[in-house]
């Protein structure tokens, strides 16, 4: 989660939460949803988007027409007047976008943001105010790029910045752990037995496919991208539906035997695209499978159920890891002889380079050390399936032009891939009074 990352931290540190209200904010390129949870609940709700009915995703639309804004469903209603201005994919702007012009005038995205928030809030009425939150956490379709994630909280930063106080915390993590949270509330665990999830939305269909493995505790639960997972866009009203039903459950039918190798114990079907009656013989293959489920307030009810089950620091948690499939599945450190006095006496220690977890795209790390007159370097990899240790030998007897122990060695870790290691060990030397030899050794090493 996206809670690990230093500026995070640092923002959230002080802060201390000004009551028990939790909310969970889903934000699309298409469409938003709001969940909530207080102490008087026994579990998160969805918040209605219209009064009085069960409708709870809104368009992610703001509408500005004379000197006012209007959010969702009314913008919706709104933009059909003359001379109203309208921005649609009101996050998906702000995180592409600084400025837009519309109508003559400049706009900064991230105050449209802020107003499609406030306007978005208002929805939670008798339950409190957005001010009273103890915590927030937004979850969006964005993958789990650190440059991205980092981007996006700081914009949602600043367009919260007025809503919420001093005191409530705020964070961001990715739809697949989203999704892990609310699938550790099924009291049945169905999703053991590995998941099927499928999100049809506005702008086409995506999907994960969710696995348990390994007999070390916590255990780790897998989320991998499905891939082929392509539906036609889902139109704005039935009848601009270019596709026939047939033809629709059809490609869904085709999606699904692309995955008939996976076994799953429960599918969920998330979207504005599986409403409708379309699905016939492609529900016939899903029930086959295993229980199928349909919700479309997943996300939101899923970000409240994170809060929840960190505040409570829910059991659940410490049985399970969650694993995104650009994350790597083992520990890497080695003993070695940190930089610092040589001496003969100098103890080895061991040292942590990337942690079980972490994003492939930032497993790029670099220490310095002083190696012993061994003439391999000893990496030790541990696996998180089941705690098997591998080691992995870097020769470096011909990096130096003295004897080893004498110089300085300079090593490089990369993660190519999920399970590939690269290792490059350069001999630097103690500086300009004992020069390196500059010579250079790379391994690379596949873990699974």
């Amino acid at each position: 989660m996206f809670e690990k990352s230093e500026f995070l931290e640092k923002l959230n540190s002080q802060k201390g939460g000004a009551g028990r209200l939790l909310l969970g904010i889903d934000l699309g390129r298409s469409y938003a949803q709001l969940s909530l949870y207080t102490e008087e609940m026994a579990e998160p709700i969805s918040v209605p988007a219209v009064a009085g009915g069960e409708v709870y995703a809104f368009p992610a639309v703001l509408a500005l027409y004379r000197s006012r804004f209007y959010a969702g469903f009314e913008a919706e209603r709104i933009r059909q007047l003359p001379d109203a201005v309208c921005f649609e994919s009101v996050f998906e702007l702000a995180l592409t976008e600084d400025q837009v012009t519309a109508g003559g005038r400049v706009y900064e995205t991230r105050e449209l943001l802020h107003h499609f928030l406030r306007l978005s809030l208002q929805l939670i009425g008798e339950y409190g105010r957005a001010d009273q939150a103890a915590a927030v956490m937004f979850t969006t379709y964005l993958e789990q790029e650190a440059a991205l994630q980092e981007r996006a909280y700081r914009i949602l930063s600043y367009a919260t910045a007025r809503l919420f106080s001093k005191k409530t915390k705020m964070y961001l993590q990715t739809r697949s752990e989203t999704l892990f949270h609310f699938l550790l509330k099924d009291p049945e665990k169905l999703w053991e037995n590995n998941a099927l999830i499928f999100d049809y939305q506005k702008e086409g269909m995506t999907g994960w496919y969710c696995t348990l493995e390994g007999s070390m505790v916590p255990r780790s639960v897998h989320f991998t991208r499905l891939s082929p997972c392509e539906m036609p866009p889902v139109a704005d009203a039935e009848e601009e539906q270019p596709y026939f039903k047939q033809e629709l459950d059809a490609e869904f039918c085709a999606v699904l035997k692309n995955l008939s190798g996976k076994s799953c114990g429960v599918t969920w079907l998330i979207g504005e695209g599986f409403k409708g009656d379309w699905m016939d013989r492609s529900l016939d293959i899903l029930l086959d499978n295993g229980r199928v489920f349909q919700g479309n307030q997943v996300y939101s009810l899923g970000a409240c159920l994170t809060l929840l089950q960190m505040e409570t620091e829910d059991e659940a948690l410490k049985g399970y890891a969650f694993f995104n499939d650009t994350d790597i599945r083992w520990h890497i450190g080695l003993n070695c002889r940190r930089q610092g006095l040589l001496t003969e006496n100098l103890a080895e220690e061991y040292v942590p380079v990337f942690e079980v977890g972490t994003h492939v795209g930032s497993c790029h790390e670099r220490i310095y050390l002083l190696p012993d007159r061994n003439e391999e370097l000893v990496i030790l990899a541990r696996s998180v399936h089941d705690g098997t240790i591998k080691r992995l030998d870097v020769p470096i007897g011909e990096l130096a032009d003295k004897p080893l122990g004498e110089n300085r060695l300079m090593v490089e870790f990369d993660f190519l891939n999920i399970s590939t290691l690269q290792v490059q060990v350069t001999d630097v030397g103690l500086g300009s009074l004992v020069p390196g030899s500059g010579k250079t050794v790379t391994q690379t090493f596949t873990l699974d």
